[in-house]
């Protein structure tokens, strides 16, 4: 099987709808994938109906930014969950609420610069209000304030520049918590984008289930770092391409690029299996 754990959607900084992205997914010649949107679950109905009528699985994920110690930002991946029942919608309304109050601090931030952008313009490239940071480096690349979205962040809007603002109202406990609760498994999200192992042992402790050694970026040499480093803390392994719809410094211009080893799936639905018994 060719297996991607890690795609985005217009849902939340995607380039593609729902159904686009399961044609994209269909193109690459995939047999299962994952939508991991940031803080919300809105494309999740659409592409399953779409993916069953094409004969593909489609696995339920989320990714959720949560903070460490109050230091740095980690991305954490959510997947098998039922959403029923459990907090877990309650807990993304939240997230999408403190998204835009955190529009709001970067934009006093770019205004202090000379930079001036309304809200609107920033929300009108989100769904449902779902706004992060690269939709505003999308609007400050259509206003001429930097040549690309790249730029952006070089400039801006990435960790420790002038419009960075963390939101630290979410620790990495709680994030993890919040999956388990929903019956799903966690895994922290490309680690060698962030370079922060110093903070795998906590999530461990927090009961951290999996680490994409995977991930469009990632060399070689990281995936081997990471697979040892799973194998070492009794980690399961993911993977995935983080596709958005088009190349991009942080993630991979097409879905399966690269996909997950079958084996590490089958670990994975096996771990699923067991969580979901638990809780009947």
């Amino acid at each position: 099987m060719r297996i991607d754990l890690h795609t985005h959607t217009t849902a939340s900084d995607g380039l593609l709808s729902p159904e686009a992205l399961v044609q994209a997914v269909r193109a690459a010649h995939l047999d299962v994938f994952s939508i991991t949107d940031h803080d919300t679950l809105e494309a999740l109905g659409e592409a399953e109906a779409r993916a069953r009528a094409l004969g593909l699985r489609l696995i339920p994920g989320v990714e959720l930014s949560a903070m460490w110690r109050n230091k740095f930002e980690l991305h954490l991946l959510g997947y098998f969950f039922d959403s029923a029942g459990s907090r877990l919608p309650g807990f993304l309304r939240e997230r999408r609420e403190a998204r835009r109050t955190r529009l709001e601090a970067m934009l006093n931030r770019l205004r202090a610069l000379g930079i001036v952008v309304e809200a609107e313009e920033v929300l009108a490239c989100a769904m449902n209000e779902n706004v992060g940071r690269p939709h505003l480096a999308r609007v400050l690349a259509q206003r001429g304030f930097v040549s690309n979205t790249d730029e952006a962040f070089d400039k801006y809007l990435a960790e420790g520049k002038p419009a960075f603002v963390p939101r630290p109202d979410v620790t990495v406990v709680e994030a993890i918590q919040v999956i388990h609760e929903a019956g799903g498994l966690a895994s922290l999200a490309h680690p060698g984008l962030h370079d922060h192992d110093e903070a795998i042992p906590d999530l461990v402790a927090a009961g951290l289930d999996a680490i994409e050694a995977y991930h469009g970026t990632h060399t070689r040499g990281q995936v081997r770092h990471y697979r040892r480093l799973a194998e070492r803390r009794g980690l399961l392994v993911t993977g995935g391409s983080d596709f958005h719809g088009a190349g991009g410094r942080d993630y991979a211009p097409a879905p399966g690029m690269p996909c997950l080893p079958e084996a590490d799936f089958s670990r994975l639905e096996a771990a699923a299996s067991r969580r979901a018994a638990a809780r009947r």
